[in-house]
């Protein structure tokens, strides 16, 4: 009986040894799968970005052969081709049979209008890109007819790129111009600037450290005669800053400081540097900023000094891109404190912006606001340091924030050698299809000149949702975005014809010209041509439809929406990709799998 009972004991002993064995085994082999998983995860992450610079890369190597082939017989036709293309504030080329009623686009805007209660979805053109222009008063210009006409021979490139979670391909060019793939209404006709989007802003300028100095003297709080909008030059000013942090990445860094009698830095956290440009800390930011209330006298003298000291100590500690430095200085007159004097004052701004190399630290560019602001001293310190100086008008807060674009255009004009893919965060994306990452490719011709010419920008913007589901760590999304895109743009040696044309340009309702004003040239004795306005030599791109879709008014109302023409499908097409729900059903069958067998 002692023995019958000893060898069931050892039984029992031996089957729970077992048991402990199979469970430490199935708790090993369930961290290893996870660990796998994990890496398996974070590996996708990085294929799939690298298929989409694959895409990109494609796309831009084909811009760049049309923009060069554009004055070549083979486009005699051109004509033709331009009036084939949809504008996307005309609804005919949405309505037809060839449009669809999609969900994974977003959904529409005003769904509350009369014909769109059968749909919250949003109507598209598979088989046609359509045609953006920034505003009217461009549409039918030489140079971005021109780029209508020769960008239509990239649809068929649009067409064929597959990919899970694309939702929309741009190809932009430097008039404002647009061709957006698939087809989609304009939400609200000629209100969309693609040069004025961040993944624009960065694909042509690469990663720059920014520090914006603000004037924030009792004069500020003028509101100018030439106002429409009854604003003060304080908020015009803010206006324009929170439009340059718009257009700001993760990839960058930025401080703003404001100045009176003395000079202050505005801050999030107390952090007195430079701080990365992500989405909270710019949201952060502009909250600071629109906070600021004029008083006190004006000091240029400290303003100066504080920017540069910003700078340096965010280079101390390594808080920089390490690439190019811009200071953007915004005031409404002259110093009544500091030295005064424009060429002392230009010495000392010159000194605090010399190494020890005798290389410049930052480029400078000022912005005199309003048509009655003093404008020597601001001139000379930015002629002084070869920056750029503006005196920018107030009848709208749009002139403001087009005329500060100019410190983006001395980046893109003076880039050298091959760019690189740029990534955003994610952000809320401008055509309604919720969170979405941006990758774009600034295109640049160097055939004719020894600076590179901005053409484009292409850009692809895949769902955020898509990039969820290969990796649901937002921190570890970043850092993948972040290795993606580490470079530094390199930048030519400026000539100062190069300089003076820059200087000339205007930008007004969304059209670019240049204006030969004397008060914008720092060296009088300059001579430099100005760019024509025509596209190619003896070759005019304007067409006899052109103006017909200036005049196009029927916008996003009346087109976007699924219901107005065609019902609702009762399926659409399932977005490619396992859920994290589906993925992590999957893991526990694998491991119950493995388990029973063991």
């Amino acid at each position: 009986m002692d023995a019958f009972r000893m060898i069931k004991t050892s039984r029992k002993l031996a089957t729970k040894c077992l048991f402990y064995k199979v469970s430490s085994i199935s708790l090993y082999l369930y961290v290893f799968l996870i660990l796998v998983i994990s890496k398996h995860s974070e590996g996708q992450l990085s294929n799939f970005l690298g298929d989409v610079e694959n895409e990109i890369n494609k796309l831009t190597s084909k811009t760049l052969q049309l923009y060069r082939d554009r004055c070549s017989e083979s486009l005699v036709e051109c004509s033709s081709a331009f009036e084939k293309n949809g504008f996307a504030c005309s609804t005919s080329d949405i309505q037809g049979e060839d449009s669809l009623c999609r969900t994974d686009h977003g959904t529409a805007f005003l769904t509350a209008q009369p014909g769109c209660s059968q749909c919250t979805n949003r109507r598209l053109n598979e088989e046609l890109s359509l045609v953006r222009t920034a505003s009217s008063h461009c549409t039918c210009k030489d140079l971005l007819s021109a780029d209508i006409c020769w960008t239509k021979g990239l649809e068929d490139d649009l067409k064929r790129t597959s990919l899970p979670g694309l939702l929309w391909q741009q190809i932009s060019t430097t008039n404002g111009f647009t061709r957006l793939y698939p087809g989609t209404a304009q939400e609200t006709c000629y209100s969309y600037d693609p040069r004025l989007r961040s993944w624009f802003v960065a694909a042509s300028t690469g990663p720059k450290d920014v520090v914006i100095v603000v004037d924030s003297s009792a004069s500020m709080d003028l509101v100018p005669k030439s106002s429409t909008k009854n604003m003060s030059l304080m908020q015009l000013a803010m206006q324009a800053v929170t439009h340059v942090l718009s257009t700001l990445t993760f990839m960058d860094y930025v401080a703003v400081t404001k100045f009176s009698t003395e000079s202050e830095q505005v801050t999030v956290n107390e952090v007195f540097t430079l701080i990365q440009a992500t989405r909270e800390n710019i949201s952060a930011l502009t909250t600071e900023v629109n906070k600021i209330q004029p008083s006190g006298h004006t000091n240029f003298e400290q303003a100066f000094r504080l920017a540069f000291n910003i700078l340096d100590r965010s280079t101390s500690i390594g808080r920089t891109t390490g690439c190019s430095k811009a200071i953007l200085f915004l005031t409404d007159g002259s110093p009544t404190r500091g030295e005064s004097d424009p060429t002392r004052l230009a010495q000392i701004v010159g000194d605090l912006n010399t190494r020890q190399d005798g290389s410049k630290i930052a480029s400078i560019f000022t912005y005199s606001i309003s048509d009655i602001a003093e404008t020597e001293i601001s001139k000379h310190i930015a002629c002084s340091a070869n920056g750029i100086w503006s005196q920018v008008e107030t009848d709208s807060a749009a002139s403001l924030q087009e005329q500060i674009s100019q410190y983006f255009e001395f980046y893109s004009t003076l880039h050298k050698g091959p760019s690189s893919v740029i990534w955003t965060e994610p952000y809320l994306d401008a055509f309604g299809a919720d969170m979405v990452v941006t990758a774009a490719k600034a295109v640049y011709d160097n055939s004719n000149t020894s600076h590179s010419k901005l053409v484009a920008v292409v850009s692809i913007d895949i769902s955020y949702e898509h990039i969820q589901q290969l990796e649901s760590d937002k921190a570890v999304v970043r850092e993948e975005l972040r290795r993606h895109q580490d470079f530094c743009p390199e930048i030519a040696v400026y000539s100062q014809c190069e300089l003076e044309v820059l200087r000339q340009k205007i930008y007004a309702n969304g059209a670019i010209n240049y204006q030969s004003d004397p008060k914008k040239i720092c060296d009088q004795s300059s001579t430099c041509p100005l760019p024509s306005d025509e596209s190619c030599p003896n070759r005019t791109f304007q067409y006899e439809q052109c103006t017909a879709h200036t005049s196009a008014t029927r916008d996003y109302q009346d087109a976007a929406c699924c219901g107005m023409f065609l019902p609702c499908p009762s399926s659409n097409v399932p977005s490619v990709g396992l859920s994290p729900i589906l993925t992590a059903v999957f893991t526990c069958l694998l491991l119950a799998v493995v388990t029973f067998l063991l």
